[in-house]
């Protein structure tokens, strides 16, 4: 079953303005891009997401804007996202807007999802790729203006200045983060498992000071509407490994766990894995190798201290798992990749 990691063409015009207002048209931009300027002019055309990450580089380096993502970020409103973001200014509190917005998020692109968990008094909203081998860097300049985004929309619908706790990237860091402490205020993590925003819970119940109440139920019924012809494009076995991928933080690690959180049974997961020719246990497996490589990357990472958060009882065990794996010891592949 394919997986359709396109979106409108809309969803460059952002990028579009935000160059030209450092000097650099569209048709310069298209060049160095390599689409045909034509093409924006036709609103139901689509363009792959790769195409998007493509803009966001050219951008950044014809305006010589090493933080091209997060000034788009800035510029940016909700009102730019067609309905997603018109039903999302329309609900009683910016929880019911970011639930919507998630809920929705697929009439638009199933290029990325967003995820939002409670844990105690903070709040975890995530930005997760859905597009196969993407690498962090790859991606900065998009994931930096989608949470700069996010936190200019909750500020500009609730009309109140809030701050996050903290902010995750997966990628590295900068030499200069400066303009990341300016707009987001708060403390930024890079080389993260995650791309989130963390916040208190309790901006979730603020009001929107906008809000049309009437209006944002027609628009939620639009969107339902719309939602029910969008094509379910997401294989169960992508719906499986990203569940994997999410509790492995957790230690929720069993098949029983995930499968209650697909609505079946552990009987019914391994036979719709069965039949898209995989297993539990192979997706569990190649999700440990993924986050491995990832951890072992980091700056002042631990072996003990990784093989405890892969769900392995002992650093021997993951010790000769990643052997298997990769052909090397976990010590040996941290010398020859960590930054």
């Amino acid at each position: 079953m394919s997986i359709t990691h396109d979106l409108p063409v809309s969803s460059i015009r952002r990028i579009f303005n935000a160059a030209a207002a450092s000097g650099v048209q569209p048709e310069e931009l298209c060049r160095s891009a390599e689409l045909d300027l034509s093409a924006l002019e036709d609103s139901e055309n689509r363009i792959p997401f790769t195409q998007l990450l493509k803009f966001f580089e050219h951008a950044a380096r014809l305006t010589g804007d090493a933080v091209f993502g997060l000034h788009v970020g800035e510029q940016s409103s909700p009102k730019l996202f067609g309905i997603l973001g018109y039903v999302a200014i329309n609900s009683q509190t910016f929880g019911e807007a970011l639930n919507r917005w998630i809920r929705f998020q697929q009439i638009r692109t199933k290029a990325y999802k967003f995820s939002l968990k409670i844990t105690g008094s903070n709040a975890h909203l995530a930005y997760i790729y859905q597009t196969p081998r993407l690498l962090p860097e790859e991606c900065r300049h998009d994931s930096e203006e989608t949470l700069c985004s996010i936190m200019q929309f909750g500020r500009m619908m609730t009309g109140v200045d809030w701050i996050p706790r903290e902010v995750h990237f997966e990628h590295a860091p900068l030499k200069d983060i400066s303009e990341h402490e300016r707009i987001f205020r708060a403390p930024v993590r890079f080389n993260k498992p995650f791309t989130k925003l963390i916040f208190d819970t309790s901006v979730l119940e603020m009001p929107l000071v906008e809000a049309d109440l009437t209006l944002g139920s027609l628009l939620e019924r639009q969107a339902e509407d719309l939602l029910a012809k969008s094509p379910q494009h997401e294989s169960f076995t992508g719906q499986v490994q990203q569940l994997i991928r999410e509790s492995l933080s957790d230690g929720n690690l069993t098949m029983e766990t995930i499968s209650q959180k697909l609505g079946n049974s552990s009987r019914t997961l391994q036979r719709k894995l069965r039949e898209e020719g995989t297993s539990y246990q192979k997706l569990f497996e190649e999700t440990q190798s993924e986050m491995s490589k990832f951890y072992l990357q980091q700056p002042e990472s631990r072996i003990c201290e990784i093989s405890y958060l892969l769900g392995f009882s002992q650093p021997s065990a993951f010790h000769r798992a990643f052997r298997r794996w990769t052909g090397l010891t976990p010590k040996v592949f941290q010398s020859k990749h960590k930054h």
